[in-house]
């Protein structure tokens, strides 16, 4: 299962709502004030179980998951209150 981290689209900039495809396939929700994950939908099985990417609610673009971990980490460190 996925870790529970913050993910941003790296296409448009969107840090409220993904779909993540893994060995699983699941809708969440994140909120940018907290950044934290609000909602998870349940997991259900994924057809496509060697993909791993995020598919923002947004721009409906896929991107690799990795780079969007990455960009989600550096949004939260940015934006973190001291």
């Amino acid at each position: 299962m996925i870790r529970n981290t913050f993910l941003a689209c790296p296409n448009c900039g969107n840090i409220k709502k993904f779909r993540i495809f893994s060995s699983s396939f699941q809708i969440v929700e994140q909120s940018p004030d907290l950044g934290i994950r609000t909602f998870e939908s349940g997991v259900l099985p994924s057809l496509r179980e060697n993909d791993t990417y995020i598919e923002c609610q947004s721009c409906f673009k896929k991107s690799g998951y990795d780079v969007a971990v990455d960009i989600g980490k550096k949004y939260i460190q940015k934006n973190k209150k001291p």
